[in-house]
């Protein structure tokens, strides 16, 4: 099993602490053998209790859970199934990152931290409308091909993946902190 209840709560409390999202935007889940853990839709991460927590099975159907699974839950279902390695899935609105998405198709690799992070370049989804197939589809067909474990999805956010909770927001970190370096870098 990849997280606790207690963990993933954990997990998007801190994704909040940090700046990574604001309010309720952003989600997180994990893969617990044949079921996924996630966030539900619209509740701020300050009053998340274990109770509100969803449980899924691997085709997204909803299995246990007083509330709805994030508005995202396809994305994350796309996700783990298109890359055995990911265990825990952190997808966040961070400000920098959601800037770049604006004006460039990728994040290179600009830093140690990256390679050895994230594992390559970070793609720039094109953009497709939050919460639909179409976008879960779109990741999981890029992040198929690719080294990274991250994705960037324009006009939306971040997408990172490990092989734990902790490593998954690392990604997200890195991201989000090689994207700022990447914008001051640029000419004006």
């Amino acid at each position: 099993m990849c997280c606790t209840i207690e963990d993933l709560i954990t997990t998007a409390r801190r994704m909040a602490e940090l700046g990574l999202v604001i309010g309720s935007f952003g989600n997180v889940s994990c893969r617990q053998d044949d079921r996924i853990l996630i966030t539900p839709t619209c509740l701020d991460y300050s009053r998340m209790e274990p109770a509100d927590l969803v449980t899924l099975d691997l085709a997204g159907k909803k299995l246990a859970g007083g509330r709805e699974p994030s508005s995202e839950f396809r994305l994350h279902v796309a996700i783990y199934s298109a890359r055995p390695d990911a265990q825990a899935i952190v997808h966040t609105h961070s400000a920098h990152a959601l800037a770049l998405s604006l004006v460039a198709t990728e994040l290179p690799m600009l830093t140690e931290e990256m390679e050895y992070g994230i594992g390559g370049n970070v793609p720039v989804a094109p953009f497709v409308p939050a919460g639909t197939q179409e976008l879960a589809d779109q990741a999981a067909d890029i992040l198929k091909g690719i080294p990274s474990k991250a994705l960037i999805l324009a006009r939306h956010g971040v997408v990172g993946f490990g092989q734990s909770l902790n490593e998954a927001l690392l990604i997200c970190q890195l991201v989000e902190r090689n994207a700022k370096i990447y914008l001051l870098t640029q000419p004006r």
